[in-house]
């Protein structure tokens, strides 16, 4: 995303800008920070009203700490009412530096609309932040979500500014206290964007334009849900002091102020003598200044990655998870977990072995390709010929399809069977970037996994791996007494009915192996073996102990056999209970070996 600037150069900055920039914010930074001389009637004239005293506009008595405020601000603008350095001057002085008046109106340009964003923040500080947090007493992490790094902010550009006014001062003609010629500006500009203060100057944009559309989108929540927060809004803006300048427009109007100073700089470079040392000084400020830009929008982009890999897992089902080709699993909070990144995305196709295409949500991260499928305005990792939709890329292999300009090979060689992956976009630039891209993050990706990860999060899956290794002991426990526990059984049922069995057959019995393939089932599984187990203890003992009673035919009652004749004398068919007895201990065997599946 880029913001245009009034002249013929646009730099990137802060992607969230651009959607306020046609709200009345746009008006308010033409009004606060002018560029062109033509604006510069309409800027002293918004000023006078903003500094002068207001009979209509002011409804609520201004408080003394208002008041002094206001005192501050003109203090700020003194010496520089003017429009320009021309006007500011005397005009016989003005006249014997002829060659000076374009580079030295610039320079006071600079000044001038410095001043101008020292007010934007005082304002957002002295005004909203304190009326909030005094008056509604709203929290300091509400107030941060609002005001980002404002504080910093100010500190800084108060510092600027005062060294700004202390080398119109040292440029002052003796005798005179209006009259000055600024030789050298370039210094305080290097000193401005680099060193301590160029890191701090990164460190608070970048936070402030990270948080511009958050700070608006909940400034526009409290608006609309809160009506205390509204009268309040209500009542300051019709302060003078604050005139149009609402909170949206404040946020908007620090949000591009670092965009101007390679504008002005580039101006003043243009009327500065080539060649000289305060040329070469400029330029190396100028570069400075683009190398802030640069990186502030960086700073932006990779908040605005981690935003967008927060959205796609919060659109996963909770439990949704993956599988890497050695069966490794990727869960959904291992999308924002440690030093991952996003490096890129988009809506691929992915062909099957039928030929058919499908399409795939692709979410390039660091170590990792992940392939998902939409399904219900929901993420769901991708199936398509079983093929594992995580992919690593350790070792991925990157190939054009033969004849084919949209489609590419990724294979996966870091397994002993490799996998290969047909994926084909909707054009020939789209591939070549995926390849791009891919390739680059190969070439970048950890050599070992936990490299992705920091100490405390490294201390975390220790400690994880270590209650895993002794669930699996306890697993190992259970499989042991359960399977001691049939074979007990299977003594008993061979004592009660005479049935002698071999050890082999008896074995084969207990190694029989259930389908476990639902984890989640072996619970019930195991439920009904045990259960199954003591049923047939019980009728073994119902059928030793119950004496032989002729049935009775008296008066049509009804008296149920008893257990041994219901399944045909068993005593004397001991094949029958060979059957049941089978068929239990399989039943309990398959579901004890469905503990198998538990991660070791």
């Amino acid at each position: 995303m880029t913001i245009t600037h009034r002249g013929n150069s646009s730099l990137p900055i802060a992607s969230t800008t651009a959607s306020h920039s046609n709200s009345s914010g746009s008006t308010s930074a033409e009004m606060d920070e002018p560029d062109a001389i033509n604006n510069r009637n309409k800027l002293q004239s918004d000023d006078a009203v903003s500094l002068a005293p207001s009979t209509t506009e002011s409804i609520i008595v201004e408080d003394a700490h208002f008041a002094a405020l206001r005192g501050d601000l003109e203090t700020d603008a003194q010496d520089f009412e003017p429009e320009s350095w021309s006007l500011a001057v005397d005009p016989l002085y003005s006249k014997q530096n002829k060659d000076a008046v374009k580079r030295q109106d610039v320079i006071y340009e600079l000044i001038q609309t410095e001043i101008h964003h020292v007010r934007t923040l005082k304002i957002m500080l002295r005004v909203y932040l304190r009326e909030m947090r005094e008056t509604l007493q709203i929290d300091e992490p509400k107030l941060e979500r609002i005001f980002p790094s404002v504080e910093n902010l100010l500190e800084i550009h108060q510092q600027f500014l005062a060294r700004l006014k202390e080398r119109r001062r040292e440029s002052l003609q003796p005798g005179s206290d209006h009259n000055y010629c600024i030789q050298r500006i370039a210094d305080v500009l290097s000193t401005e964007f680099s060193g301590d203060l160029g890191e701090r100057m990164k460190d608070s944009y970048g936070e402030f334009c990270s948080h511009h559309s958050e700070a608006v989108s909940y400034y526009k929540e409290l608006l609309q849900n809160n009506k205390k927060f509204q009268n309040l809004i209500r009542k300051i803006s019709n302060l003078s002091i604050v005139r149009r300048l609402g909170i949206p427009e404040c946020i908007l109007l620090v949000t591009q102020r670092i965009t101007k100073y390679p504008v002005l700089v580039e101006r003043i470079l243009h009327n500065t003598e080539a060649g000289t040392e305060e040329h070469e000084e400029l330029t190396r400020a100028l570069g400075l200044i683009k190398d802030t830009i640069t990186q502030v929008d960086a700073q932006v982009n990779e908040y605005e990655k981690m935003m967008r890999l927060k959205d796609v897992a919060s659109k996963m089902e909770p439990k949704s998870c993956g599988k890497f080709k050695d069966n490794r699993v990727f869960r959904r909070e291992d999308i924002v977990q440690g030093r991952r990144r996003l490096l890129h995305e988009g809506v691929v196709n992915w062909r099957a072995a039928s030929g058919r295409l499908k399409d795939i949500f692709a979410l390039l991260l660091t170590d990792v390709l992940l392939l998902f499928q939409e399904k219900d305005h929901k993420y769901v990792f991708a199936s398509v010929d079983n093929k594992p939709p995580v992919i690593s890329l350790q070792k991925l292999i990157v190939r054009e399809v033969a004849h084919e300009d949209k489609g590419m090979f990724l294979i996966c060689a870091s397994s002993k069977e490799p996998e290969m992956y047909e994926i084909h976009t909707s054009s020939k630039e789209e591939r070549n970037t995926w390849m791009t891209v891919i390739r680059q993050a190969v070439e970048n990706c950890p050599d070992v996994q936990e490299g992705l990860f920091s100490d405390q999060e490294e201390a975390r899956i220790q400690k994880l791996r270590e209650l895993q290794e002794r669930l699996s002991q306890k697993d190992s426990q259970i499989v042991n007494s359960l399977t001691e526990k049939l074979q007990i059984f299977g003594e008993i049922t061979e004592m009660m009915t005479g049935f002698e069995e071999t050890s082999q057959g008896s074995c084969s019995r207990l190694l029989l192996r259930g389908d476990g393939s639902d984890l989640q089932q072996g619970e019930q599984l195991l439920k009904g073996a045990i259960t199954d187990v003591e049923n047939l203890q019980n009728l073994l003992l119902s059928g030793v102990k119950e004496p032989s009673q002729p049935p009775e035919d008296n008066q049509g009652s009804t008296v149920l056999p008893r257990r041994a004749d219901t399944f045909g004398g068993y005593d004397s068919s001991p094949t029958i209970l060979n059957k049941s007895k089978g068929l239990a201990f399989a039943r309990a065997a398959g579901s004890i070996n469905c503990l198998d599946g538990v991660p070791e």
